[in-house]
């Protein structure tokens, strides 16, 4: 059968009908997230900002107009199948990889081939985006066998964070770091949120500068925003806000607290449940800790909140404490930044770019519980200055909206897709 060639007309219709408004090209976005799903609950299990970012950037990217499926991983017989649209118009596919139960980490990279074929069964993306290096592992050999473009963020780039581990807590092993080595190598393109985890994944793991590019998060202006109705200049309050693990450093947090005069002292709030096998016992060390200094009415563990309830507890703080010992951003200082409260910060990989250091924040070098109570001191006896932090710290979260992200991020999809 002789096939008639498409006129240059039909030609140009097809490509503007795969136009978006901005006049960029819809794209076929697979944002894949095998080891814990944007539905979850931030703070909970395994959910974490990155679970934030996945789900906020399927929602721009789909209210930009193109066409966007989350993947992830069926832990439950009622996820086997199942495919959640979102109301952006994004979805969340729930793919069967071994067992449809909870699994540990640490046995999911058995898995990651079946996740990946699964993959390959579906319609063809035009990019596929990893999430954490175990999507990676599953998605970049879909991806070369179904042509699509590969785009890899870590989240946590495991060389740092072993570089800095809390006392007791367990290495990343090194089947993750050469796994690390390997994507950052063989993506397309390499997504960092800050400069220090650009520099990083190019120091550690020999990825071409060329193909990492920053592209910081956004914050959601609308839930996360000051609050009419303070509470938290009297009697103050600071909030920690994080999984509960020795690598988030809420223990630094309670010393420090111990050491504040009764006069000035807060109430600590912490927001986050216990994460990762073994960390029970860290929880139990913050309750010895607690009790050792006396704290037991100074302190409340008040476990994942939702979204905008967190967003309400972080408004109505007077500050915001990340005493983590690395984090790759560190998303609740720019959600405190939305609410105009000021952080006060460990000055680590990834915070001291998140942190604009004496405007929405400070830095504290190093975990001396001196220092720190020293620099929540200060803060707490000082309102006009909390009150110029809270102006910056606005003017800082307007500056990254997920809209901004999603339409950089889009712009980069672009490009691979183009040099596939």
């Amino acid at each position: 059968m002789h096939r008639v060639a498409p006129s240059d007309d039909a030609r140009k219709a097809d490509h503007n009908l795969n136009r978006i408004p901005d006049g960029g090209l819809r794209v076929r976005i697979g944002l894949v997230s095998l080891h814990t799903s944007p539905l979850e609950t931030p703070g909970r299990g395994d959910a974490g900002g990155m679970n934030v970012v996945v789900r906020a950037l399927a929602d721009e990217l789909a209210r930009g107009g193109h066409r966007v499926e989350v993947l992830t991983r069926a832990a439950s017989a009622r996820d086997i199948g199942r495919v959640e649209v979102l109301e952006s118009g994004a979805s969340v596919r729930f793919l069967t990889a071994g067992d449809p139960a909870p699994m540990a980490k640490e046995d999911l990279p058995g898995i990651t081939g079946d996740f990946g074929r699964m993959v390959c069964e579906l319609p063809r993306f035009d990019v596929l985006h990893s999430h954490y290096w175990l999507s990676g592992r599953a998605a970049l050999p879909a991806a070369r066998e179904t042509g699509a473009a590969h785009v890899l963020s870590l989240h946590t780039v495991a060389v740092v964070k072993n570089a800095r581990l809390a006392t007791g807590d367990t290495p990343e092993p090194q089947l993750r770091l050469d796994a690390e080595r390997m994507l950052s190598c063989r993506s397309d393109a390499v997504v960092a949120s800050t400069r220090s985890e650009r520099d990083a994944i190019v120091a550690a793991y020999g990825a071409r500068p060329s193909a990492v590019e920053v592209i910081p998060p956004g914050v959601d202006t609308g839930v996360f925003r000051p609050c009419a109705e303070r509470i938290g200049d009297s009697p103050a309050s600071v909030l920690v806000v994080g999984r509960i693990q020795p690598l988030k450093g809420q223990d630094l947090a309670i010393r420090a607290l111990g050491l504040l005069p009764r006069g000035i002292r807060p109430r600590l709030i912490i927001a986050g449940e216990v994460s990762g096998a073994g960390n029970e016992r860290y929880r139990a060390e913050l309750d010895r800790l607690i009790d050792a200094r006396g704290l037991r009415g100074d302190v409340e563990f008040v476990g994942a909140l939702p979204r905008p309830e967190l967003a309400r507890l972080i408004a109505r703080s007077t500050l915001v404490i990340v005493p983590s010992h690395s984090e790759t951003y560190g998303l609740a200082t720019l959600e405190a930044a939305a609410c105009g409260v000021p952080v006060v910060a460990a000055a680590a990989p990834g915070l001291v770019d998140s942190v604009r250091a004496g405007a929405s924040g400070v830095l504290v070098p190093g975990r001396d519980e001196r220092v720190w109570a020293a620099a929540i001191e200060r803060l707490l006896r000082d309102p006009s200055r909390r009150a110029v932090m809270a102006q910056a710290s606005l003017a800082l979260a307007r500056a990254h909206t997920w809209r901004a992200t999603a339409a950089r991020l889009a712009s980069l999809y672009e490009r691979v897709r183009a040099s596939n």
